[in-house]
């Protein structure tokens, strides 16, 4: 008796993580956050580029 008390225990703590799991990943994926990070990380991959293509911005003396 006290193992089937046990596994049913073992068993509603796994449901009651899996859902909270699902509701924190449902809560990041309708967040505009990871869409706003993705266009930053786009934007900071360009500025890269165009400082290593135009030295001459680092390089001047004020």
């Amino acid at each position: 008796m006290e193992i089937i008390l046990v596994l049913f225990g073992l068993i509603v703590v796994m449901v009651a993580y899996y859902i909270l799991i699902l509701v924190i990943k449902n809560a990041i994926d309708t967040s505009n956050t990871s869409k706003k990070l993705d266009v930053l990380i786009d934007e900071m991959r360009l500025l890269r580029k165009e400082i290593r293509e135009n030295k001459h911005i680092i390089d001047k003396k004020v």
